[in-house]
């Protein structure tokens, strides 16, 4: 196989692009309902390749969906959902879908979340009046003994597609094909916390730097041959 310095580059471009999304993963390992990501790549170094071909690395960042761990906190406004689904929030730039379920209430007695924007019922926005307030496992959403609402629990066939807001929301470009969940399973008094795994991104990340070592090498190897082929073309 044969490499060129702009080939060996690119990969290492690519590499750097992974670092970031390991120590996002990293910074995020204790914040409720975040997700991890994972860029893979296929590049030109990992492919037989002919020589001076430079094509630009394939990249791939997928996110993983799978569930964190249930905390308990006793609040009966931190929600979890237990299996499939996203809560429906209402932001300035139109819906968006979270799993971060540490909901409070705004000066309107709305439920919300920490950032301000309105968690959506199935009839619009839930308003609390005052008293005890009860969330079913089903999303129904009560006040002492009486409904004042339902939590719109929603997932999608093209999960993949959706976009990455921050803050725990993920916005639709109207690809990834929206479905109601008809049976949700929320547990109240619970949050999700991050699925990422502390012990896997570190183990990557030393994956990451033993590369770096590699292609430095590399580049130092191809260094090294065009000093010593414009030394002999000298002395020709």
């Amino acid at each position: 196989m044969a490499y060129d310095i702009s080939a060996v580059a690119a990969a290492m471009d690519q590499r750097v692009l992974q670092l970031e999304h390991i120590t996002n993963n990293l910074a995020n390992a204790v914040t409720p309902g975040f997700k991890a990501e994972h860029l893979y790549i296929l590049n030109a170094l990992q492919a037989e390749s002919k020589p001076g071909d430079n094509t630009t690395p394939l990249t791939s960042l997928i996110v993983d969906f799978a569930q964190g761990i249930s905390q308990k906190t006793d609040n009966s406004l931190d929600l979890s959902l237990q299996g499939d689904g996203f809560f429906v929030i209402q932001t300035k730039e139109g819906a968006a879908y979270t799993r971060k379920g540490d909901f409070t209430v705004n000066g309107n007695n709305q439920i919300v979340t920490h950032a301000g924007d309105l968690v959506i019922g199935e009839g619009g926005p839930i308003v609390l009046r005052n008293g005890k307030v009860h969330i079913n496992e089903d999303g129904s959403v009560f006040v002492d003994e009486s409904q004042v609402g339902k939590l719109k629990i929603v997932d999608f066939v093209n999960r993949q597609t959706l976009r990455n807001a921050g803050g725990g929301l993920y916005l639709d470009d109207g690809v990834a094909s929206v479905k109601k969940v008809d049976k949700p399973n929320i547990s109240s008094g619970t949050i999700e916390l991050s699925n990422v795994n502390v012990i896997s991104e570190m183990a990557e990340m030393i994956n990451i730097h033993r590369s770096f070592e590699t292609y430095q090498k590399i580049i130092q190897q191809l260094t090294d041959q065009d000093k010593l082929s414009t030394s002999r073309v000298g002395r020709v």
